[in-house]
């Protein structure tokens, strides 16, 4: 059985979807459903059935995806073990939005001591990047959790436990009845949210994990004008004036047009480190780690 682009296949398996996977493969969707068809063609029998709820692997995409997680394996480890006897390579860091910008702000004292690896970025939720992890794709992720996930199994560095806030418009009725307010009462939260269209975070994301949780326990359902993917998306439409949402303090300090309130009792995320299950420890994946710790500490 030969396997050609491994990557393609996995990435369809991980979002369920052939639209999805070729945005974060960066290919046209139309090259996407030909390769599924023509790979499906030659085996002689469909890799993925299709469900409500997406592409679902079938037996036979079982075990094809089993064969496509070993050959990146492989692949990965050769071109690992290469760059080692060449001093150089790269190290594939998977990341949340915040450590996104927690990566961002170590870049140049990485590339100052490291000067010939190359970082390799993928941005995505816990639950893409964990399985992105398990496929031997990334040797390191720094990623955003709740109190209700599993934290990983071999262990993680904690970097921060961050709080998140509820971000207003600032003519929004509720800040104008309550011009020198920090708080909003759990209980109040409906109230304040009431007169106003609110913004979500798409499924997945740390945040909107935290929200649902919150809106089950008050059996409240704000009035969602639309989900988006990223967190300064969702604060842009706040400063728009487009409506309310549930952001991480960083996401807002600063933005003059909102106004957050903290949430009494406190909403907090955890942002965590982790290392890839046997990732070859070298002098550059170390020296990432040091800087990682070091930057969130600083932040």
């Amino acid at each position: 059985m030969d396997i050609k682009n491994p990557e393609y296949i996995l990435e369809i398996a991980r979002q369920q979807s052939v639209t999805h996977a070729a945005e974060k493969l960066f290919v046209t969707q139309s090259t996407l459903s030909q390769y599924l068809l023509k790979l499906e063609n030659e085996l002689g029998t469909p890799l993925f059935s299709r469900e409500k709820s997406g592409l679902v692997p079938t037996e036979a995409g079982h075990v094809y995806l089993h064969a496509a997680r070993a050959v990146v394996q492989i692949q990965n480890a050769a071109e690992a073990s290469i760059a080692a006897l060449k001093k150089e390579g790269f190290l594939c860091v998977g990341v949340s939005f915040w450590g996104l910008t927690l990566l961002t702000g170590l870049l140049p004292a990485f590339k100052s001591r490291f000067p010939d690896i190359t970082l390799r970025i993928f941005v995505d939720d816990y639950a893409h990047l964990k399985v992105m992890m398990q496929a031997g794709r990334i040797d390191l992720a720094v990623i955003s959790i709740t109190e209700e996930d599993d934290r990983p199994a071999q262990g993680a560095v904690d970097l921060r436990r961050e709080e998140l806030v509820v971000a207003l418009p600032r003519e929004a009725a509720y800040c104008l009845e309550h011009p020198d307010a920090e708080f909003i009462p759990e209980k109040q939260l409906p109230q304040a949210l009431d007169t106003l269209d609110f913004i979500a975070l798409d499924e997945g994301a740390s945040i909107r994990r935290i929200e649902d949780a919150l809106f089950r326990r008050l059996m409240y359902r704000p009035h969602v004008i639309c989900e988006v993917e990223r967190e300064d998306s969702a604060t842009r439409m706040v400063d728009a004036g487009v409506g309310a949402a549930i952001l991480s303090q960083e996401d807002v300090r600063g933005v003059r047009s909102i106004r957050s309130f903290r949430l009494d009792p406190p909403l907090y995320r955890e942002n965590i480190m982790v290392l890839r299950r046997g990732v070859k420890r070298t002098e550059a994946l170390t020296g990432l780690e040091e800087l990682l710790v070091a930057q969130a500490r600083n932040k």
